[in-house]
């Protein structure tokens, strides 16, 4: 049987199309899978497990779309929660760094009873984030703590520059954080441990950054934000993603 020459390209890039689409369905399937696998993970701690239903983990890394291989970065980690679970994430061939400005007998406690050697703690000082490390950074996450970092840091640009320096072209930086209300700016990151949004894209756009998205799933319409964050359950929250260009 003879096909002529304009059947064959036709079949030819129906193939194809075929193929990029099952790729795409493919890859969009195993994202979905492995952030259901990331939650669920039996090395996670009942701490964290107790802190899903207020911090939405299944949502977060839909939204910071994170994948094996990466290297993350989570600052002001505390006891491991966000940096857990971007370990499991981004897997073995990935690494995590939780970068603390000092020692967390609970980030130690985590990985004492449950070593990984993906999963890194570092200590050092915030003005010095990983100086070792410039450009080798894929994501880096800032969860619930801007405000708090904006508090202790005179120097938060200093800081910010840091962050630049250690992304890689393409690079993601998500801050999540309580909210101010409008016009706040951060005269509210002490008395209320809030922050604006705005503020916080001015900081980060001012160094080089792009805010390219902002989630939604946070949003608390009965937070008046005139409370503590720590007296509103939940408080109304806010993600951004920035992109290094």
């Amino acid at each position: 049987m003879k096909f002529h020459a304009m059947n064959i390209s036709r079949l030819f890039q129906q193939a194809i199309l075929g193929s990029v689409f099952l790729f795409l369905m493919s890859s969009h399937l195993s994202f979905a899978q492995s952030v259901s696998e990331v939650v669920n993970h039996p090395v996670r701690t009942a701490q964290d497990r107790s802190l899903d239903a207020k911090r939405k983990p299944q949502e977060m890394l839909n939204f910071i779309q994170v994948k094996p291989g990466m290297a993350a970065l989570d600052i002001f980690s505390a006891s491991g929660y966000t940096a857990q679970l971007m370990a499991l994430a981004v897997g073995p061939t990935g690494k995590a760094y939780a970068f603390n400005i000092r020692a967390f007998p609970a980030l130690d406690e985590r990985l004492k009873e449950h070593p990984q050697a993906n999963f890194i703690s570092v200590v050092g000082a915030l003005n010095e984030l990983l100086p070792a490390m410039d450009g080798q950074i894929d994501v880096i996450t800032i969860i619930n703590s801007y405000h708090d970092l904006v508090n202790i840091n005179p120097d938060i640009q200093t800081m910010n520059k840091r962050i630049y320096a250690l992304l890689k072209p393409g690079g993601m930086l998500i801050v999540r954080d309580h909210a101010a209300k409008e016009g706040a700016g951060q005269s509210t990151t002490k008395t209320l441990h809030r922050i604006e949004s705005v503020s916080v894209v001015a900081d980060f756009e001012s160094i080089g950054l792009k805010k390219v998205a902002e989630g939604d799933f946070l949003k608390n319409p009965q937070d008046p934000k005139e409370e503590h964050s720590n007296k509103v359950n939940p408080p109304e929250g806010f993600i951004l993603k920035f992109v290094k260009r």
